[in-house]
C-alpha cells in the first residue's frame, strides 16, 4: 500500500477512523502508533496472537504456508492483511461475519448434544458433519502401541459408521502429537500405512490433535478430501474449534487404562480372541440404532441405497461334528479349530465383526454388506471347511443361517432367533450326519 507522497500518513487518520475493518500502524520496531476505532472489536486475546505473528523486520509473515493457515485459524473468523505504510506497516484487519456465526453455531450445536445426554464423540462428529463438507471425517484416540490412532467413528461422505476408516500409523518422526495441526498431501511422509489412505481416493489430510484439560495429546480428529479443498483456513479453523470443545472429555490416568483394559476383556472371548456374545449384542444394538437414524432422515432414499445399514448380514454359524473332536483330540484341539474358523471367517472381509455367540457357534457382522446373500456366503464357507481339513478336522463341518438387518422386528433378539432358525434349516438340508 503505497499513501503517496504528497499526502502525510497522519492526514489519513480521520478517514481510517470511519471505516469497518480494523486499521493498525505499527513502526519497523513493533511500538503501535495508531489504531481505528474498528480494531475495539478485536478480543484481546486475538489481538495479542495477531502481534506476536507480524514479522517485524518485513511486511510478510516469516512463516510458511501451513503455518499461516494454523495461525489464521487461531484468530476464530478474524483475518488480516500487512501492507508496507512508508517506514511502517499497516495491518488491515477484517472479520469474517460467516465464518463467525458458523462458529457461534458450532458451539452452541455441541454444548446442546452434550446437554441432551449425547456422548462426546457423536456430538463432535455431529457438529462437523453439518459444518464441514470434507470426504472423509474421523475421530479417534491415540493409540500408543502403533504409534498412531484408531478411529472409533468415521463419515465416508454417505454413511456414518464405527471402524469405518483406517488406523493411522506414523512414521518415526511424525508422531501425531508432534504437531497440533497436520495439512498435507505428502502422506507417505507422514503415515507408515499411507497406500490405505491412496486406496480410499484420499490426497490431501487436515489432522487436529485433542487435548484434555491437562494438555495431554488423547485424541485425533481429521478431515480428508481426494484433493486439497477450497477454504482451507475455515476448515481449520472449525477443526481448530472443535478441538478446544471437544478435547476437554477426554481423561487419561492409570486407573481409566484398567478400567478400558477391564472392558475390553470382558468383551473377548479367551479362546478365539474375537467378540463374545456381549460384544456381539452391543454392536449389533449400535447398527440397528444406526439403521433407525438413516430410516429416520431419509426414509425412502435409505430403501434403495444397498449400502444402508438395513442391508447388513448377520450369519450365524453352527461347527457340526465339534463334540467328537473334543471327545477323540482333546478341548486343545476344539479350541484350535474354533480360532481357526473364527481367524478364516475374518479373512472373508476385513471390515466385517467376528463374535463367539457360545459353545460351538460363532456370529459374523457384515455392515452395510450390498449384495451379499447365502450363494456368496456359502461358497467362503466350504472354503473355511477345506481349511479345517488340511489342518486334521476332517469330521468338522459348518452350517451357517443368515439374516439381514431390516428383517425381524428391529430387535437383536428377532436376528438371532430367525438366524438361529435358518441355520438348522441349512443343516438339515444337507443331510450331513454329524452326532
Amino acid at each position: 500500500m503505497d499513501t503517496g507522497s504528497t499526502v502525510p500518513a497522519e492526514d489519513l487518520f480521520p478517514i481510517y477512523d470511519d471505516l469497518n475493518d480494523g486499521i493498525l500502524i505499527i513502526d519497523p520496531t513493533g511500538r503501535e502508533l495508531y489504531r481505528n476505532k474498528a480494531m475495539e472489536r478485536l478480543p484481546e486475546h486475538l489481538e495479542n496472537r495477531l502481534m506476536g505473528f507480524i514479522g517485524v523486520d518485513e511486511c510478510v509473515c516469516q512463516k510458511s504456508r501451513e503455518e499461516k493457515l494454523v495461525s489464521r485459524s487461531q484468530l476464530e473468523g478474524w483475518h488480516f492483511k500487512c501492507h508496507s505504510y512508508g517506514r511502517n506497516k499497516l495491518v488491515l484487519v477484517k472479520f469474517d461475519n460467516r465464518l463467525g456465526l458458523r462458529i457461534k453455531s458450532l458451539r452452541s450445536q455441541f454444548a446442546d448434544a452434550i446437554r441432551d445426554g449425547m456422548p462426546a464423540a457423536s456430538a463432535a462428529m455431529k457438529v462437523l458433519r453439518e459444518h464441514v463438507n470434507s470426504r472423509w471425517i474421523a475421530i479417534g484416540v491415540m493409540d500408543r502401541a502403533l504409534p498412531g490412532v484408531t478411529f472409533d467413528l468415521a463419515f465416508d461422505g454417505d454413511h456414518l459408521e464405527a471402524k469405518r476408516f483406517p488406523n493411522l500409523v506414523a512414521q518415526p518422526d511424525s508422531k501425531p502429537c508432534s504437531h497440533d495441526v497436520l495439512l498435507t498431501s505428502r502422506l507417505e511422509d507422514h503415515f507408515v500405512n499411507a497406500s490405505e489412505l491412496r486406496a480410499l481416493g484420499i490426497g490431501h489430510v487436515v489432522g487436529m490433535s485433542l487435548r484434555n484439560h491437562r494438555n495431554d495429546c488423547v485424541g485425533y480428529a481429521l478431515l480428508a478430501d481426494e484433493e486439497e479443498p477450497h477454504h482451507m483456513s475455515h476448515r481449520v479453523t472449525l477443526l481448530k474449534e472443535l478441538a478446544v470443545l471437544y478435547g476437554p472429555y477426554f481423561e487419561v490416568s492409570t486407573a481409566q487404562q484398567r478400567v478400558r483394559k477391564a472392558v475390553a476383556d470382558a468383551n473377548t472371548d479367551v479362546v478365539t480372541g474375537h467378540g463374545n456374545r456381549r460384544a456381539l449384542e452391543s454392536f449389533l444394538q449400535e447398527c440397528l440404532e444406526e439403521m433407525h437414524r438413516e430410516l429416520q432422515e431419509a426414509d425412502v432414499q435409505t430403501l434403495f441405497d444397498i449400502h444402508a445399514m438395513r442391508n447388513s448380514v448377520v450369519m450365524l454359524i453352527d461347527m457340526d461334528g465339534f463334540k467328537r473332536v473334543n471327545d477323540s483330540m482333546g478341548h486343545g484341539e476344539g479350541d484350535r479349530a474354533l480360532r481357526l474358523v473364527a481367524d478364516s471367517l475374518q479373512k472373508i472381509d476385513k471390515n466385517s465383526r467376528v463374535f463367539r455367540f457360545g459353545g460351538d457357534e460363532l456370529v459374523q457382522v457384515f455392515p452395510r454388506a450390498g449384495t451379499l446373500d447365502a450363494d456368496e456366503l456359502r461358497v467362503q464357507i466350504n472354503k473355511v471347511e477345506r481349511a479345517l481339513d488340511k489342518e486334521g478336522f476332517k469330521d468338522l463341518g459348518l452350517s451357517f443361517g443368515i439374516v439381514h438387518l431390516f428383517e425381524g422386528d428391529g430387535t437383536y433378539a428377532s436376528l438371532m432367533t430367525l438366524a438361529d432358525a435358518r441355520m438348522y434349516h441349512e443343516k438339515r438340508l444337507r443331510s450331513v450326519a454329524f452326532v
